[in-house]
């Protein structure tokens, strides 16, 4: 787990603190997937009391991060092939909706600002490829400059990146060039403001993401 941040009890950012270290540990897979949590410890951890742990666990609840287990406490959510299934269904739908709204929106000094994201250098981005590639999408929800959208995107790409971070060593991923290539195939259809070539551009990628992971999360559950 990541160093914890140093929290005084009386802080009013208490509680977003508490709930932004644990939903960072859960996305990134430092607190796995099926994973049990106790308020106890978790308060011990942070040097505080329950409360402020226990409002963050429930906010991380609603996002569907963490279940209750009754009698027993929390648990971090598991991974299932019907919830991947899920969320790549609902991300393509986002992203196709994006591709349109950008066209139709955004200017061109907007749809300059996806130059940097035609390439890719290890060095720029600590987290490597899949930081990169968040980002690039993250962008795309916030060029659509739809507020319940991007929110709605947004919270999804993070959400999906720990499925990609459990699945990422069970199967070859795809090359990070040809992903690159598909991402500059995107930004050229939205610079010539082609909606549809764009919308089947992102459609395809998304897909094809969804089948490696798929495949991967498969291999999984055979194996367990």
């Amino acid at each position: 787990m990541n160093a914890v941040i140093p929290l005084k009890s009386g802080s009013p950012l208490l509680r977003v603190s508490i709930y932004e270290q644990l939903r960072a540990d859960i996305l990134k897979c430092r607190i796995a997937p099926g994973a049990d949590i106790r308020e106890a410890e978790l308060a011990e951890r942070f040097g505080v009391s329950k409360s402020p742990v226990r409002d963050a666990l429930m906010r991380l609840e609603r996002e569907g991060l963490v279940i209750t287990i009754p009698r027993q406490g929390y648990r971090v959510s598991p991974i299932s092939l019907s919830d991947v299934d899920d969320m790549f269904h609902l991300r393509a739908a986002l992203e196709r909706a994006c591709m349109e709204r950008i066209v139709r929106r955004a200017s061109d000094d907007d749809l300059a600002t996806l130059e940097p994201f035609r390439r890719f250098d290890a060095q720029d981005w600590e987290g490597g490829f899949i930081d990169y590639n968040r980002a690039f999408h993250h962008h795309l929800a916030h060029l659509a400059a739809n507020v319940r959208m991007r929110d709605q995107l947004g919270a999804l790409i993070d959400q999906m990146e720990r499925v990609v971070l459990v699945s990422i060593n069970n199967v070859k991923h795809g090359n990070p060039a040809t992903l690159v290539t598909e991402h500059c195939r995107m930004i050229d259809a939205l610079q010539e403001r082609k909606s549809r070539q764009a919308e089947r551009i992102a459609e395809a990628h998304i897909n094809a993401a969804a089948k490696r992971v798929t495949q991967a999360i498969s291999l999984m559950v055979v194996r367990g």
